[in-house]
């Protein structure tokens, strides 16, 4: 049996209320989360991202059909960062408590954020027209605005695979397409206390995301991380990391990191590859 209803006037099928769902277009973000957080409707860690188009309700089979001419990412790394604020918005009357996003090294994301808008608005789409602003939603009203911004610190974090999510409410976001970037670096099995492969186009890139890696297993690196950070092979660049160790631990009595060139630099898939090896 077939059935339809009325829908602003007009008649709408089954078969496109079915075919109409909440869509965003965003990248799935990796932290180091706190255990606890303060009172809110949170997240649960697998669904925090960055939206970069919101689409609202809209018809899934359309927005298919444009897949295999959508822009994808031009880089093949995810990008890294620093959450260093906490922000409630909208700022006059705050629904949801986010952490903002400054980025680390080389930033891809605004440029890659607005040739994607503008592939979408050229297919028909009204997307916002506020400046794009790096944000991680980590939770919704009711909350106390006071004590998250009491309780925030600055984590380091990594952005991974670009998704289109479809919003399930319930704080409930599942990707149903996703385009797949290699991380900018995992650990691995050593005899090292830590051991990370590390991913990047140019050896600056590595450089960047190895201290992002060290940053994930002690946040207290953060404030002497160098983002100007210029190492030209691997042996000096492993001796600017080694000095900001030394320099963190002098002043901040953070733990200190003895990091340890591990084998060569490799081209997988296109890109560098380095291992590295740190005794704590």
């Amino acid at each position: 049996m077939h059935f339809s209803v009325c829908y602003l006037g007009g008649r709408l099928d089954v078969d496109d209320i079915e075919d109409r769902k909440r869509l965003f277009f965003g990248f799935e973000v990796h932290a180091p989360w706190p255990e606890t957080l303060p009172d809110a409707r949170t997240l649960k860690a697998k669904h925090r991202h960055l939206t970069l188009a919101f689409l609202g309700d809209t018809s899934y089979s359309k927005l298919r059909s444009l897949i295999p001419r959508l822009p994808k990412p031009h880089f093949r790394v995810g990008p890294v960062g620093i959450s260093d604020s906490c922000l409630c918005l909208p700022k006059r009357h705050p629904n949801v408590v986010t952490w903002h996003v400054d980025s680390f090294g080389e930033d891809p994301l605004e440029t890659y954020q607005k040739e994607l808008s503008e592939f979408l608005e050229g297919e028909g789409y009204q997307l916002e027209r506020r400046k794009f602003l790096k944000h991680i939603t980590l939770g919704r009203s009711p909350f106390s605005e006071r004590e998250w911004k009491k309780n925030f610190r600055p984590l380091p974090l990594f952005f991974h695979h670009f998704h289109l999510y479809e919003s399930y409410g319930g704080l409930r976001y599942e990707p149903i397409w996703s385009h797949d970037l290699l991380p900018p670096f995992e650990e691995m099995e050593s005899s090292a206390d830590l051991a990370f492969r590390v991913y990047g186009s140019s050896l600056r890139q590595i450089f960047h995301n190895a201290q992002i890696a060290l940053a994930f297993k002690c946040p207290e690196l953060l404030p002497f991380l160098d983002a100007r950070f210029e190492g030209h092979s691997i042996e000096e660049g492993i001796l600017q990391m080694n000095a900001i160790t030394i320099r963190a631990n002098r002043e901040a009595k953070v733990p200190l990191m003895n990091v340890k060139f591990q084998g060569e630099v490799s081209p997988i898939k296109g890109i560098l590859m380095w291992e590295m090896l740190v005794d704590l």
